[in-house]
């Protein structure tokens, strides 16, 4: 049996192709390009098991293009892969980290990252550019509320984007850079507003026929654009075997620290989706509504620590919901 592994950079792949029954390796470097990554499949199309991709910049076209060929491509863990090589520091070169994935393609050690179907993957195109989008909005809405504090007027951030708020910044005695500043600004965040609103209909058009995410919206505090968010980011329940595992994904689990009998929990991991555990703290800040059902575990939290605490508490306890939710419908399929 034959295996092959890419080591993907932005203008090189290093390609190691691997016989496990004689254990000998063909490398070879090739450009980045469509044409190079062609030829090379050419090459070795119909002689190989499988190919590994590290989860790497870039790798979505290259999983593209060879599995349009028809390799069977498998999406290797940069983390998990490098921690397969011990806690001490070998040799690095791109040679030695293409051989190294072809090895534990071939001894079934190769550890692998979820491949989302082409709509999770549209979904999570567009709810992270959403996000993108919102930030660079805020972005600029801190910047100009900078600027006018600069010039001597200072005013309440939450309202100087309203229509009170524009008129009263335009009426202002400026001078003519800041003036021109604060136009461009205005202007830049228009069309940041028109692209969030083409987006968030689209996903709320979306939401009305998809049955996942209406009944994502079911849980309190969760809309149709945060279901969009939370349903692009987990996909599939079924590749958890438990809630717990979900909350792990969101990096929402603290860290411990365990030695015989003595036993710590430190702060949250944060390892996981940043998309997915934002998604879920925005709607646990619904929790301090007192209809909602965590509004007494909100309070306590709050009470003990603070209110971001007690919005992460609560952040954990929907995700959990989210995961039970969607494996339902998925064992109702």
């Amino acid at each position: 049996m034959v295996y092959a592994a890419l080591d993907i950079h932005k203008r090189i792949f290093q390609a190691a192709v691997l016989d496990a029954d004689s254990g000998e390796f063909v490398h070879e470097r090739l450009p980045a390009t469509r044409d190079a990554l062609n030829d090379w499949a050419t090459r070795w199309e119909g002689k190989l098991e499988a190919v590994a991709l590290e989860a790497t910049t870039g790798w979505r076209w290259v999983w593209r293009e060879l599995s349009a060929r028809g390799f069977e491509v498998r999406l290797c863990d940069p983390g998990q892969a490098r921690a397969l090589r011990g806690s001490k520091r070998p040799p690095k070169t791109d040679r030695l980290d293409a051989a190294w994935l072809a090895r534990l393609l071939a001894k079934e050690m190769l550890p692998t990252c979820w491949l989302p179907p082409e709509e999770i993957q549209y979904l999570r195109h567009r709810t992270r550019l959403r996000r993108a989008l919102a930030e660079d909005r805020m972005r600029f809405a801190q910047r100009l509320h900078a600027l006018l504090t600069h010039e001597g007027w200072a005013c309440s951030r939450g309202q100087l984007l309203s229509a009170s708020g524009q008129r009263w910044t335009r009426s202002l005695a400026l001078p003519p850079t800041a003036r021109a500043n604060v136009e461009t600004m205005f202007a830049l965040i228009v069309v940041l507003d028109e692209q969030l609103a083409t987006i968030d209909a689209e996903l709320r058009q979306r939401a009305r026929s998809d049955p996942r995410l209406r009944a994502l919206c079911t849980i309190f505090g969760v809309g149709p654009v945060l279901a969009a968010h939370i349903l692009a980011e987990v996909g599939e329940a079924s590749r958890f075997r438990r809630a717990r595992q979900l909350v792990r994904v969101a990096g929402l689990d603290p860290v411990v620290s365990e030695s015989a009998d003595s036993r710590r929990r430190g702060r949250l991991s944060k390892q996981g989706s940043p998309e997915l555990r934002w998604a879920l703290v925005e709607a646990a800040h619904h929790a301090c509504q007192p209809r909602s059902p965590d509004h007494t575990l909100y309070l306590a939290g709050k009470e003990r620590s603070s209110g971001k605490h007690a919005a992460l508490t609560v952040a954990g306890k929907i995700a959990r919901r989210a995961y039970h939710t969607l494996a339902e419908l998925e064992r109702a399929a």
